[in-house]
């Protein structure tokens, strides 16, 4: 089970070239995302180059690179890539001057994705385990079935993966099988954790997936905040912070609701938010979090090493729906202090780096316990 884990990050991004003033030369690799399985191989990646005065030129011969090599290989001088084994491969190319990045998916003929490793419940709550078949024979019938669950803590319904919480305790293993067209079988495993928190002072916790160029799987503090509107009525907002072990990557995610949560099983949308009217740069008194218009939701990834692999992810629909997701509130009980809540979401989000590219969506979804506290200051000035 994986507790936290970081894919590499590919921050692609439009330049505008003076040419009175000399730049770097850039080579961008196209695309900048892709993915083959394990035995099979893809082409050299398309490229464009731009000297110093910022026109299209020819860098010369370009020298290729792909690590780790137990993921895929590559010919240095034609830039064919085999696949090798499941996970995520760097890609470089280098010439005039200039390197090129991109990334390479590599899978199984037959793989099986766990989308939420790790579940996080309130005891009563029930979450069907999801998961992402990629095959190589699209035709094949697949068949999927659970263990067990080795703990009283939960039951597994083996046939469709729904698990109920029993009581609370420490994580409780699930493994999910895979076979298709009777070929071999894939497994994969992941873990419930029921919590029962006794007041408001009490740690919430929660645990995420983000899918996309940026890829994590992560844990951390959860708390939800009920506070007051610039126009006096009560809001909500859900903060998931996730802090690597190395404490040099900072992760959070937050949905803000324009009202307040006062009872369990219930969804709220979330909407499509553009950065104009969420940038980092407003989070004050005045800004998307005290007036909201609509519920909304962020995802931001910050490193206090290296800031250039700064990611910051806002709530995004489709082209013909502007809801990009929900949050659904499933247990909502007193306890010391207030109240406890729990639930999962799951909504796309755009990254604002590539935030005109198909490459920047992210899928973020996540299941949480968490104290319901109330502030009075967030908007006070």
């Amino acid at each position: 089970m994986r507790r936290y884990s970081l894919a590499l990050t590919i921050v692609a991004a439009a330049a505008c070239f003076d040419v009175s003033s000399p730049l770097p030369p850039v080579l961008i690799l196209s695309p900048i995302l892709d993915s083959l399985f394990v035995g099979d191989s893809l082409t050299a990646r398309d490229f464009a180059y731009y000297n110093s005065d910022g026109q299209r030129a020819n860098p010369g011969p370009l020298t290729w690179a792909v690590g780790p090599t137990s993921v895929a290989t590559i010919n240095a001088t034609t830039g064919v890539i085999h696949g090798v084994g499941k996970g995520i491969a760097t890609l470089t190319a280098s010439g005039g001057q200039a390197t090129g990045i991109a990334l390479v998916a590599v899978s199984r003929p037959l793989d099986l994705t766990l989308l939420t490793d790790t579940v996080v419940l309130m005891q009563q709550d029930t979450f069907t385990i999801p998961y992402a078949v990629k095959k190589k024979d699209a035709l094949a019938t697949d068949t999927v079935w659970f263990d067990p669950s080795s703990s009283p803590r939960v039951t597994i319904n083996t046939a469709t993966g729904l698990v109920t919480a029993v009581t609370s305790g420490g994580a409780v293993p699930y493994v999910v099988h895979l076979t298709s067209g009777g070929a071999d079988t894939v497994s994969d495993t992941g873990g419930v954790v029921v919590l029962a928190l006794a007041d408001t002072n009490s740690p919430g916790y929660f645990f995420q997936t983000a899918f996309g160029t940026a890829i994590r799987h992560e844990g951390g503090k959860a708390v939800g905040i009920s506070y007051p509107r610039l126009n006096g009525t009560l809001a909500f907002q859900l903060v998931d912070s996730a802090l690597s072990t190395d404490s040099t990557l900072l992760d959070q995610m937050v949905v803000t609701l324009k009202d307040s949560v006062i009872r369990g099983d219930t969804t709220f949308e979330i909407d499509s938010i553009n950065p104009q009217e969420a940038s980092p740069s407003r989070f004050g008194p005045l800004d998307a979090f005290c007036a909201p218009r609509r519920p909304w939701a962020f995802w931001r990834s910050t490193h206090n090493v290296t800031p250039l692999f700064s990611i910051f992810a806002f709530s995004h629909g489709t082209d013909v729906d502007s809801v990009a997701g929900s949050i659904t509130i499933t247990q909502f009980a007193p306890v010391t202090g207030g109240a406890v809540i729990s639930g999962r979401y799951l909504f796309n989000a755009q990254r604002t780096d590539l935030y005109s590219d198909s490459l920047g969506l992210e899928v973020i979804r996540g299941t949480f316990v968490a104290p319901l506290r109330t502030r009075l200051d967030n908007c006070s000035g």
